[in-house]
């Protein structure tokens, strides 16, 4: 019976197609979502190669099909049946592999590389593909065991195909052509190849997750259940350190196909009636089932080696769920060096990885009068604690790692900023800019937005310590941008010996040019720049020597301002580079209420700090100010100062099951938060990230990395932050 040719070709061609969904792959499958496989008895698939092939093929075709075989979640197997004379698509029994050198079967061309022919039939459960064979268009693309330039890497493109044999499509989106999964090129059902691809193509998870989904050696299956009342909890997931399960989507239909998407997975959800099922990619698991304020419950889950073709062991495991207990966090804040109370709102988030974690604050409440706070939380679960004091006081980030049952309690010292920043923009977007000069330059600062707070005023800036100094930008504003109330405001800090800071476009032209601009600054608008450069005024104790760029910083400058002199202002700051175009900024003091102000008629965010020269010129800006604005520094026990990056004692200490460690970073930095005994093992990484500069504390529940209580004794805990590294002792007591 001779084989219809056109709707082969129609479902299977490997064209040019498009990416979508991530971590996913395709299955071909019928209206019931059955996949297309080989029954028990059909496997290990023979196929038979023409015997025009030359040698030097087979090694590559082999291994093309070895690398599905050893794929040990899948029992799937291949075998090279020999020779034959078999040259084009006929029902002969034959699964042929043919290299269609002169064009047999496709007519010149052709948009195809190789044709898979995979014949099924039967449904439900016994859709089963009973035939298959691949045609290689090497006329048009000829194959290459060695990658030459020009041609088709052998291995990986047979390997393809035969993995269309085995019911697997193509990764991209369903229906055109057929498929389902990323863009991952390196994937070998990635569905695109072009002339000359000698990419080699490996098998990737995707891959594996698909043959495995179709052929599976192991099976686990089971219910999740409240452990109170014996129901089912439909919301709990089960997930493992490590992907460990495909699952696999109700079928999707696309270009007269039926597809089923699957994922591979190292967390499952479970369904609504509290059952999962999943095949499993790995021989042993370590395996959760959580849900936020429930206890986890583990498990551990050992299949039997893989058994041969056909054997498919599947294990059951039931998960029950009991309610943490709910637990008292509470402490007290404090300022820092006088030990006096500091009034704060608290904002507590779960950070914890399960299902169910509340949407937005778990707790937002204030401080009471004598700075104390208390509030109830389920143990075991992972929180960030923001502590959110009033001017001036620095923001702190407390995080917390499996709450103990015990709950916890700890004092709160709070630095004061050495100085105040006031976004007066429409959003933060751009407050990232100032921050990170700001965390270079170790200068400590309190951030007010207007736009959440209004405008600042004397008592702010009373908080601060004088002179008060304040950065002021505008942004992206572009009407009133300093309205009189904040040029009074202002005016009223300068009254006060203050140091001021202005910045950002539009900041003269759109302002009401009186009080504070015209009376006490003496300065007008006179037109809008087009040049990004600016250079410094020679011998300036400011500009001197400095080349800006308003280009490669927020590229937010479309409106810069030539400002005019009316008053005692010394330009610092020209616009263009051999001919000024106009004055970019000034500087003025007054002696007598010893006040100093900058103004910049551009946004400092818009400088290019590739070289530093945002962080320049801040710096030059805060030494002719003439103030010390740096992180607080408080004396240690033996009354010498601390140095910018700390590591405190841990508290308490000794401690039984948890303790808090607290550090301070002057400056963004790569942070390495390391536990060790005393044979220096490491026990637990409790920080490897990139942290912005300010205080962290973090706690340790003396568990391992595998989730292990350790024993009583002592432990080290050491810090790594940009250059700078310390170690302190603890001790555990149970």
């Amino acid at each position: 019976m001779k084989k219809s040719y056109l709707p082969a070709i129609a479902l299977l061609l490997l064209l040019l197609i498009g990416f979508s969904s991530l971590f996913s792959f395709s299955i071909f499958t019928n209206s019931g979502g059955y996949p297309r496989k080989y029954l028990n008895a059909n496997i290990p698939f023979i196929y038979r190669l023409n015997n025009t092939t030359p040698p030097d093929y087979v090694p590559s075709i082999d291994a093309g099909a070895q690398v599905w075989e050893d794929v040990v979640s899948s029992f799937w197997e291949f075998s090279n049946g020999g020779y034959t004379p078999a040259n084009s698509v006929v029902y002969d029994g034959i699964n042929l592999v043919f290299f269609d050198i002169e064009g047999v079967n496709f007519t010149p061309g052709t948009n195809v590389i190789a044709f898979s022919s995979t014949w099924t039939n039967g449904s439900g459960a016994s859709y089963r593909a009973v035939e298959s064979d691949l045609i290689w268009n090497a006329r048009d693309y000829p194959p290459s065991t060695t990658g030459a330039a020009g041609q088709q890497d052998l291995q990986s493109v047979i390997a393809h195909e035969l993995g269309h044999h085995l019911g697997l499509g193509h990764a991209g989106p369903a229906g055109g052509p057929p498929g389902v999964g990323p863009l991952i090129t390196t994937a070998t059902m990635y569905g695109y190849a072009s002339g000359g691809d000698t990419t080699k193509r490996t098998l990737h998870i995707d891959d594996i997750a698909g043959v495995s989904s179709i052929y599976p050696v192991w099976i686990l299956q089971g219910n999740v259940t409240y452990a109170q009342s014996g129901l089912p909890f439909p919301e709990a997931a089960i997930s493992s350190p490590a992907v460990f399960a495909a699952e696999t989507d109700p079928p999707e239909f696309g270009n007269n196909v039926y597809q089923r998407p699957g994922y591979y997975r190292d967390t499952v959800t479970v369904a609504t009636d509290g059952s999962y099922q999943v095949v499993c990619l790995q021989q042993n698991s370590d395996l959760t089932a959580g849900y936020f304020g429930y206890q986890d419950h583990n498990a551990s889950v050992s299949f039997n080696s893989p058994g041969g073709i056909g054997q498919t062991q599947t294990l059951t495991v039931d998960f029950q769920l009991s309610l943490s207990p709910v637990v008292t966090v509470g402490g007290t804040i404090l300022d820092s060096l006088s030990g006096l109370p500091v009034a704060a709102d608290i904002r507590v988030i779960s950070t914890s990885s399960k299902p169910g974690v509340p949407a937005g604050f778990l707790v937002d409440t204030t401080t009471g009068i004598a700075g104390d706070f208390s509030f109830d939380l389920p143990a075991f679960e992972d929180y960030e604690i923001s502590i959110l004091p009033e001017p001036p006081f620095i923001y702190q980030i407390i995080k917390i790692e499996n709450l103990s049952a015990a709950g916890m309690n700890f004092s709160i010292n709070l630095p004061k900023a050495g100085l105040l920043v006031v976004n007066d923009d429409t959003s933060p977007q751009y407050e990232n800019y100032f921050t990170a000069s700001l965390s270079q330059a170790e200068r400590s600062y309190f951030l007010w937005r207007t736009f959440e707070r209004g405008v600042p005023d004397s008592v702010v800036f009373s908080e601060f310590p004088a002179p008060c100094t304040v950065i002021w930008f505008s942004g992206n504003a572009s009407d009133s941008v300093l309205t009189i109330t904040e040029q009074l405001e202002l005016s009223r800090l300068l009254d006060r010996g203050g140091r001021l800071l202005l910045t950002g476009q539009n900041i003269v032209e759109k302002s009401v040019n009186d009080t504070l601009l015209a009376d006490y600054l003496g300065v007008g608008f006179q037109a809008n720049v087009g040049s990004p450069l600016a250079t410094g005024v020679a011998n300036d104790p400011i500009g001197n020597g400095l080349l800006i760029s308003t280009v490669g910083g927020a590229g937010n400058q479309t409106s810069r301002d030539a400002l005019t002199i009316n008053g005692n202002a010394d330009s610092i700051i020209m616009y263009g580079t051999t001919t000024p175009l106009g004055i970019a900024g000034i500087r003025v003091e007054n002696p007598a209420k010893n006040w100093k102000t900058v103004l910049l008629g551009f946004g400092l965010e818009g400088v290019n700090n590739t070289l530093g020269l945002r962080d320049t010129l801040l710096s030059r800006i805060f030494q002719w100010f003439d103030v010390v604005t740096g992180i607080e520094e408080e004396p240690s026990a033996g009354g010498m100062k601390i140095s910018a990056y700390h590591l405190e004692k841990n508290y308490p200490n000794p401690f039984n099951s948890q303790t808090v460690i607290t550090y301070r970073l002057p400056a963004n930095s790569e942070v390495l938060l390391e536990v060790y005994n005393i044979l220096g093992q490491k026990i637990k990484t409790l920080v490897d990230q990139q942290q912005a500069a300010g205080s962290y504390l973090i706690s340790w529940d003396s568990r391992d990395q595998n989730g292990v209580e350790v024993t009583s004794g002592v432990y080290f805990y050491r810090i790594k932050a940009g250059s700078f590294s310390s170690i302190q002792k603890m001790m555990l007591v149970k």
